[in-house]
């Protein structure tokens, strides 16, 4: 099982978080440092682009579930982006980021950061 974890910086508090492959208990780790990372360096927004994830365990969402407490508490916020079908079903099983609130392409989150 392997997760890869990229970030690109659409402004220096805006950030998108690319998933790709298996998020479970045995690949969480990096995600986790990668979105502690953000969160200390002062992001508002973390938006996780998961067109490329395959599976989410219950380990992967505690780990979401807690960056998004954590960004709230803060005045942030965490959003998806690109969300597979079976993906979305996950999220809506635990009512984690609905789909309503789901950026369905990079253009509708860049037309929505410049609002």
């Amino acid at each position: 099982m392997i997760l890869t974890v990229s970030t690109s910086e659409l402004t220096p508090t805006v950030h998108i978080v690319h998933l790709s492959g298996m998020l479970s208990a045995v690949t969480y780790q990096g995600l986790e440092k990668e979105l502690q990372r953000l969160v200390a360096e002062g992001a508002k927004l973390i938006v996780l682009d998961l067109q490329g994830l395959e599976f989410l365990g219950s380990t992967g969402i505690r780990v979401l579930l807690q960056t998004l407490k954590t960004m709230r508490a803060q005045g942030g916020d965490v959003r998806t982006l690109n969300v597979p079908k079976t993906i979305q079903e996950v999220l809506d099983l635990v009512q984690l980021f609905p789909a309503s609130q789901a950026f369905a392409n990079k253009a509708e989150l860049q037309a929505s950061l410049a609002k």
